[in-house]
């Protein structure tokens, strides 16, 4: 659901001249934004998950017509075939869109799509041609599709959205055009299928649990033809399917259907019974299934589920030393501290989770995780500090704001009082600035 109601046949144009630079307004409509995201309940709460879905999404954004422009990404729990862009790059993809997918060259390509609308700058220009509001009725709708109250969704649906749709509809198609063009090219760049993006449209309209996107999205055998064509003029040799995205894949249904798909590949189906061993807390049995698959299977899921078993059996030191190669990826780190935790030795996994946070940018989950972790070790100052910092994460500027005062309230060190007061003044200053616009 781009909420943008785009699609068409302006193939023909020359793409627009667009300014890409991103406003105080852009920031102040996305941190709104961000806010009802997370306050949907939806955000899939799987490290593993979002780590994959951002670095997925950041990556393709490289190959993009504005590769410095800001764009972050949430899986989001709701069974129907959906994606959205929102203000300031935000995207969301529901679970039954990837669960739909089969290949990550089609998840690659509804994230490129959406990803075009957001460098082109569709939604700031749909808003110019209509009512400079068009990010409220984004928000509404997203409320709408995820709140459960089905009647408080109706009255925020027409509240937000009633007569701007259809009125615009001639200007919103040229941009569908547009994000499937430039989609294509980037998913080439990237090395996945081109096709990908057309064959997962193609396949989408007799889908039932497509209807929302559909509607947002409007296909035509024309446009559908047109993406064909042009993903068949770019050849070469294409990315195969990441362990990750299958792993991720396979979870998500296993969570659904509470069993296990059958599946093909051995490598996979290992993995699988695993994971179902481990749910089960049968880690004894988990730890024979990873053991068969570390000889066949080094990727990053695979050393996380073995530190994870070894976690659970008590056995840190084995634990450790399968999370070791995977301690670039945030979900390895976060597993790992999270053992040292669970075993007994939380502060090895303070310093652990402290120092990747201080050279990357986290998720919410590992700010989380690391307060959890303060307060185990008697550290409340700290841990204040970490829950302020996963509330801005999710936009929540006045609720972080709070929390650094409690931080305050509690800190011995005149240097950590510090500061906080300049994190408390950065982010009132933000405040102030976003009240002053329109």
């Amino acid at each position: 659901m781009s909420f943008l109601y785009l699609s068409a046949n302006a193939y023909a144009l020359d793409l627009p001249q667009v300014n890409l630079s991103e406003t105080l307004q852009e920031q102040k409509q996305g941190n709104e934004f961000l806010q009802i995201i997370w306050n949907t309940d939806a955000v899939v709460a799987d490290v593993e998950t979002q780590v994959y879905l951002k670095a997925l999404g950041r990556e393709l954004s490289t190959y993009s017509k504005d590769p410095g422009k800001h764009v972050d990404f949430f899986m989001l729990n709701d069974s129907s075939i959906n994606a959205f862009a929102g203000p300031y790059g935000y995207i969301g993809v529901h679970t039954g869109m990837l669960l739909s997918s089969e290949s990550e060259a089609e998840l690659a390509g509804v994230l490129s799509h959406e990803l075009a609308h957001i460098t082109q700058n569709h939604l700031s220009r749909f808003s110019e041609k209509t009512d400079k509001q068009t990010y409220i009725m984004v928000a509404g709708m997203l409320a709408a599709a995820l709140v459960d109250n089905s009647n408080a969704s109706q009255a925020i649906a027409a509240s937000t959205v009633a007569g701007t749709a259809q009125q615009n509809i001639n200007f919103t198609r040229e941009h569908e055009w547009e994000a499937d063009r430039i989609g294509t090219n980037m998913l080439s760049k990237s090395g996945f299928d081109p096709s990908g993006m057309a064959h997962f449209f193609e396949k989408l309209q007799d889908d039932v649990n497509a209807q929302e996107f559909l509607r947002s999205h409007p296909l035509s055998i024309n446009r559908i033809s047109d993406a064909m064509q042009r993903s068949s003029r770019l050849t070469g040799d294409y990315r195969e399917d990441s362990f990750e995205y299958q792993s991720i894949k396979a979870k998500l249904y296993y969570h659904l259907h509470k069993r296990i798909k059958l599946e093909k590949d051995q490598e996979l189906t290992l993995y699988m019974q695993a994971y179902d061993a481990f749910e089960e807390q049968k880690y004894t049995l988990a730890k024979s299934y990873i053991t068969q698959l570390l000889t066949l299977n080094q990727s990053v899921p695979s050393y996380i589920l073995a530190g994870r078993i070894y976690s659970k059996l008590g056995q840190l030191e084995a634990a450790q030393q399968h999370f070791l190669p995977v301690l670039h990826n945030e979900a390895g780190v976060y597993y790992a501290a999270k053992a040292y935790m669970d075993n007994h030795q939380t502060q090895q996994g303070v310093l652990l989770l402290r120092r990747y946070l201080k050279q990357n940018s986290g998720t919410y989950l590992s700010h989380k995780l690391l307060s959890s972790l303060y307060v185990d070790v008697g550290r409340l100052d700290r841990a204040h500090i970490q829950n302020a910092k996963a509330l801005a994460a999710q936009g929540k500027l006045e609720q972080a704001i709070d929390r650094y005062e409690r931080a305050k309230t509690t800190t011995r060190s005149q240097d950590l009082f510090d500061i906080i007061n300049v994190e408390i003044e950065r982010l009132e200053k933000r405040i102030d600035l976003y009240k002053e616009l329109p």
